[in-house]
């Protein structure tokens, strides 16, 4: 399932990481102030501390230094389709269990967490339509929704900008708002509060 769409983004972030190492623009952003602003919304979909977090598109795992900085304890997994992340990924944290992997068309224990977060994973569409790319998002969501425990986080290109680059993928908080109530949950915060042309999106599970 979206077999094209997961072999060019991973060709698409192996590119980049050849060309940038292993520093956050290597992994697609402007720099490391702006990831780890992304980081610090993100995490606050819940205290984190005890809890079991799987990082989906991990990249170089970033998120994990993040969270030593802050002395948040928690159980971390990350993963990616990226064979090239992954490596640069262990060898730069080689106690972090890090994986190689496709939640969309893989079923592995270690997927499954308290959490699922994603940062920056539904950014790039590339040359993909998006109509298309928003059929991959409701998968990747709705999967990573089935994954958690407790709940989902993660973050999307606003429609409220002045500019849109043709390769990046926006979406309205409305229509996301509505697609999450209908599909998910009702249990749903979207925090566009913060000073990125992006939103970040919590969905907790129904009790």
């Amino acid at each position: 399932m979206f077999s094209k769409i997961i072999k060019a983004s991973a060709k698409y972030y192996a590119q980049k990481l050849a060309i940038k190492g292993p520093s956050p623009e290597g992994v697609d952003w402007k720099d490391g102030k702006s990831q780890n602003l992304r980081f610090h919304i993100l995490v606050q979909v819940d205290s984190l501390a005890g809890k079991s977090i799987h990082d989906v598109g991990c990249g170089l795992g970033h998120l994990v230094d993040f969270l030593k900085e802050r002395a948040i304890n928690c159980h971390y997994v990350g993963s990616d389709i990226s064979h090239e992340m992954i490596h640069e990924a262990r060898q730069r944290l080689p106690h972090v269990h890090f994986y190689i992997g496709d939640i969309l068309n893989q079923t592995e224990d270690w997927m499954k967490a308290d959490y699922i977060l994603a940062s920056g994973l539904f950014y790039v569409k590339g040359r993909t339509s998006n109509r298309y790319w928003w059929k991959f998002v409701q998968s990747m969501i709705e999967r990573m929704y089935q994954l958690a425990k407790y709940g989902i986080a993660f973050n999307m290109m606003t429609s409220y900008v002045d500019f849109k680059a043709p390769h990046l993928f926006y979406l309205s908080p409305e229509t996301m708002m509505k697609y999450c109530c209908n599909q998910l949950s009702p249990r749903v915060t979207i925090r566009h509060d913060y000073p990125l042309y992006e939103y970040t999106v919590y969905v907790y599970k129904k009790k």
